[in-house]
């Protein structure tokens, strides 16, 4: 998109906000790990989840999916965003510079967000194949859009995600659609918590007014 540079800007956690993915992804480790419980799983998304994930590896207490990639992108392919979500996002985009942020490959969801015709509307993707660490991706979009972090908003499903954005000064709302209830996401101190897709928008316009 043109002209994006010093516009107010958005980012959006791809799984459990513009697609809800939260229940696949766990159908998916669980396979590994028969005895994985979802409270489990969550938990793993309490912080960083690479390094969470790494921790309990190595202590052999969690073990990889075969092919996650495959069997991620095959099962993706039957999903689709929300209208109402598509809708907020082509709203989003007239006014703002939109850019996702996400523990997936950017390669899976550049083709996602082609298959939805939303491809214009995101200015750049920054996937697990970027950096694992959210708190260098989003100090790296700050930069790279010469935006300040007051005049940036993180859109995101878990509490992890909060506390990454915090070391960046970013604000944060959270969404109660994917991975993380209320009660979880409020630990992080987000300005804001939204339970229904309609609302996201004026939350978004509300931070960045």
């Amino acid at each position: 998109m043109e002209n994006s540079k010093n516009k107010k800007l958005v980012m959006f956690d791809f799984d459990g906000v513009l697609v809800n993915t939260s229940d696949m992804s766990f159908q998916i480790h669980k396979i590994k790990n028969k005895n994985l419980t979802l409270e489990h799983f969550q938990e793993y998304h309490n912080g960083n989840f690479f390094d969470l994930f790494d921790k309990a590896k190595n202590e052999g207490t969690f073990l990889p999916a075969d092919d996650w990639h495959g069997e991620y992108s095959r099962r993706l392919a039957e999903f689709t965003v929300l209208d109402i979500l598509h809708d907020a996002v082509l709203h989003l985009a007239t006014n703002f510079t939109l850019v996702i942020v996400s523990g997936t490959d950017s390669s899976i969801i550049r083709e996602f967000i082609k298959k939805e015709n939303l491809a214009e509307c995101f200015s750049d993707v920054f996937g697990a194949d970027i950096d694992r660490s959210k708190v260098i991706k989003i100090k790296s979009i700050l930069n790279k859009y010469n935006v300040a972090p007051e005049d940036t908003v993180f859109i995101t499903d878990t509490l992890g995600d909060i506390k990454e954005s915090n070391e960046c000064s970013v604000p944060t709302i959270g969404v109660t659609w994917g991975l993380h209830t209320q009660e979880i996401l409020g630990q992080g101190n987000p300005v804001a918590i939204v339970d229904d897709p309609s609302d996201l928008v004026t939350a978004i316009e509300n931070v960045l007014k």
